[in-house]
């Protein structure tokens, strides 16, 4: 069965691909077994080396990279160059790391006592298209350095991305089997949950399709790691530091990406004293982004990466304004798969979304008294992040303690650093990624106690 990447810009036809067969599908995970048997033998030096020889291979193709991340998933170009030299820092991030972070001593009565982390094998990671890089090296690098070998299910609509890393990897002289791309239709994934020689599986996406992952690997005794996006909270009180660079950032961290990001900023909840001043000033930001080549430097907003999620976000938008208890601040522009920036007033705080609004969408909410902060952010389904903005960080601490999201930030927005541990609670998933901590997720935590 055939499939095709469609460029969002002009939804013309980028490449034809093949869903590859099931004995083609046993193959690759033989090879991955293969492969994995004397991969997690390799020295911790041995697989930095590797790691340093494909941070050389992505600087050589950076452009490259970064011209087909724009193609497939209409991202301005300076974003998606931004996006492979972050990936490039989160490799260069573990291969500083010491080996000692695969043991941990536990001081007893024995002779020695101690856990040691230990691979486990193959793990398949079925990511996502917005960023179709940088989410397969967060997963891909820490498992590589630990021993476990990647089996990666890229989204079908940037396919072109996951072949061209797969290339680089091998290029960069990994043994086959170490990262390899599985083209395979979606009622193929439980197939391969099930085979004994996938230790784990980690997603990135929907929580309606992460709960279809989670319920396969369950039934598997598979272990897994759910990433299913956000509602995040952007809280500014009256006492913000300056109301004009706050709003600037809260315009940036809504549109980065296109608003097609799980941690952007998608409510604002700002204090009444101050609400129509930050409105003002983010309406001023939001027109500074317009539509553009995205190839030119100067362009700083793209395109809806497929044209059913553009018909969803269009979809959405109506839904709130229909609603009849909002007011629009700045309404958007629809131009096939490009959507200007828009600003809806939410009048009633009752009013909340189930769904993750994946676009350039920004909704304003007022809080008459700091007391209702708490409780208008925890009203969502998701809890991956939040950030507040305020002079008194001894409050915002105290605030972070009532929020329940798997990240706060005080005075700078949510991101994703690799020094720290990345993920949420609720139906924003479980597990984390990112930092020292997320290697140990796909791992055996082995228990050794040696008596005299």
């Amino acid at each position: 069965m055939k499939f095709q990447t469609i460029n969002p810009v002009d939804n013309n036809i980028l490449n034809t691909y093949s869903f590859i067969e099931d004995q083609k599908i046993n193959d690759k995970l033989n090879l991955a077994n293969k492969a994995y048997e004397e991969w997690k033998y390799l020295s911790f030096s041995s697989r930095i080396e590797y790691i340093n020889k494909l941070i050389s291979s992505m600087k050589e193709v950076l452009d490259i990279l970064s011209y087909l991340i724009t193609q497939e998933m209409g991202k301005p170009i300076t974003q998606s160059r931004k996006e492979v030299n972050k990936s490039i820092n989160l490799c260069k991030y573990y291969i500083d790391l010491e080996e000692s972070i695969f043991f941990q001593n536990i001081y007893t009565e024995y002779e020695k006592s101690y856990i040691r982390f230990e691979p486990i094998g193959p793990i398949l990671g079925i990511m996502p298209w917005n960023y179709p890089i940088w989410q397969t090296i967060r997963y891909a690098i820490p498992n590589i350095l630990l021993g476990n070998v990647i089996v990666l299910k890229p989204a079908i609509n940037t396919v072109g991305c996951s072949i061209l890393l797969e290339k680089i990897f091998i290029e960069s002289g990994f043994p086959k089997g170490i990262f390899q791309v599985f083209l395979i239709d979606i009622p193929k994934i439980e197939l391969v949950i099930a085979n004994p020689i996938i230790q784990g599986v980690t997603f990135t996406g929907s929580y309606l399709t992460g709960s279809h992952i989670g319920n396969i690997a369950g039934k598997h005794i598979k272990k897994s790691i759910l990433e299913l996006g956000g509602n995040d909270a952007f809280i500014v009180m009256k006492d913000v530091n300056n109301i004009q660079k706050t709003a600037k950032l809260a315009t940036e961290s809504r549109l980065n990406n296109t608003g097609q990001s799980c941690i952007s900023a998608k409510r604002f909840i700002i204090d009444h004293s101050i609400v129509d001043d930050f409105i003002d000033l983010v309406i001023q930001e939001m027109k500074k982004y317009h539509q553009g080549d995205l190839y030119e430097e100067s362009t700083n907003i793209g395109y809806i990466a497929r044209s059913d999620l553009s018909k969803k976000l269009y979809k959405q938008y109506k839904n709130i304004i229909s609603s009849n208890r909002c007011k629009i601040c700045l309404e958007t522009k629809k131009n096939g798969n490009f959507f200007s920036p828009s600003l809806l007033r939410i009048e009633d705080n009752n009013l909340f979304f189930s769904e993750e609004i994946f676009g350039p969408i920004g909704l304003v909410y007022t809080f008459y008294n700091e007391k209702e902060i708490p409780s208008i952010v925890n009203a969502t389904c998701y809890g991956l992040g939040a950030s507040i903005w305020t002079k008194n960080l001894k409050k915002a601490e105290i605030l972070s303690k009532k929020i329940n999201t798997g990240m706060v930030f005080v005075n700078e927005i949510v991101k994703s650093d690799p020094r720290f541990p990345f993920g949420g609670v609720k139906k924003s998933g479980y597990g984390r990624e990112l930092s020292a901590l997320s290697i140990k997720e796909f791992s055996n935590w082995k228990t050794i106690i040696i008596k005299k």
